[in-house]
């Protein structure tokens, strides 16, 4: 991957105030309901500043990714997982991807949204429509993925991922995702948290989780206030019985590599390459979508791409040079 520097100075000095990114695991009520709270600031900002986007596209990128950090904690080793969405809202859409170890990635269906008036609320659910939500585990040992998926009405990205659970999942679960901005449109602070109920809670529990989540405060305001995810949790679960299982990383990541990327140029087949190698135009320019990092390819780069597919294939002839 290739990471894009964030020019606002300011904003740079914000993000060395907040509290690190990263998410916090624990249980409640006598370790009858599972949650997870994820500080996501910095992660937005840098996923941001890659994928090149305004306040409405980072506001619904900014809690897909949240969404996707609180769920790597549920999975473990070389696990991943995706959660996407396809709607008939301007987003289209988005697809994003985390790892066990937090590393998240993942991209917008159509960006720049366009957008004919002024926003008058951050609600998600317009913009994305009615649509599915597709969640897809990636089980190491395992040769196939497990899919899930549900149909969902104008529920925005919280309330989709509640829907899918409940009915995918048979499990009573709530969200919270926020992305705070100031008044010159900068992301100053992003988190998110979720609320499972596990076997054995109470009857009256999963009114009681919900109404808490309901009445929670922003917590990307809240962190960017300089609280922290401790600090939240303490405000918001006094009588909860609070039992922190341990802490995960969460970081906007991919794997791409130039070597990589010129996989997708080779697929193009021998033909193809022989008239890009002769004609250009260069460089060549490759974006991985998941991330936005742009690869260059010179001339001779893909004339080596070339011939290394005319090997492949058997055919000998050569490219004008």
């Amino acid at each position: 991957m290739i990471s894009r520097p964030i020019d606002d100075i300011d904003l740079m000095a914000l993000l060395g105030r907040v509290a690190p990114d990263g998410a916090t695991v624990f249980t409640l009520e006598g370790d009858t309901v599972r949650g997870a709270i994820a500080g996501s600031t910095n992660m937005v900002n840098r996923m941001r500043a890659n994928h090149c986007l305004g306040i409405l596209e980072t506001l619904i990128l900014g809690q897909a990714y949240t969404a996707a950090a609180l769920l790597s904690t549920t999975i473990k080793g070389d696990d991943r997982l995706t959660v996407r969405f396809d709607g008939d809202g301007p987003v289209h859409g988005f697809s994003v991807e985390a790892s066990a170890r937090g590393e998240v990635r993942g991209r917008l269906f159509n960006a720049p949204i366009p957008v004919d008036r002024p926003l008058e609320s951050f609600d998600t659910a317009p913009w994305l429509g009615d649509g599915s939500l597709t969640v897809t585990r990636y089980m190491e040992g395992k040769s196939d993925p497990f899919s899930g998926r549900v149909a969902v009405r104008q529920r925005g990205i919280a309330g989709s991922l509640a829907r899918y659970y409940l009915e995918s999942e048979q499990v009573k679960t709530s969200f919270s995702l926020s992305v705070k901005f100031d008044a010159r449109g900068r992301a100053i602070g992003a988190g998110g948290l979720y609320l499972q109920l596990l076997p054995g809670a109470p009857d009256d529990a999963a009114d009681r989780v919900e109404r808490l989540v309901e009445g929670l405060p922003s917590i990307g305001e809240f962190l960017a206030g300089g609280g922290s995810r401790r600090d939240f949790m303490n405000r918001a679960f006094p009588f909860f019985d609070v039992n922190v299982l341990g802490e995960k990383n969460a970081e906007f990541f991919c794997g791409c590599t130039r070597e990589r990327l010129a996989v997708f140029i080779s697929s193009m087949g021998a033909d193809e390459l022989r008239g890009l190698a002769t004609d250009g135009p260069f460089p060549v320019e490759v974006i991985c979508h998941n991330c936005g990092s742009a690869y260059h390819y010179g001339k001779e780069d893909i004339e080596t791409l070339y011939e290394a597919e005319n090997r492949r294939g058997g055919d000998h002839r050569e490219v004008t040079r």
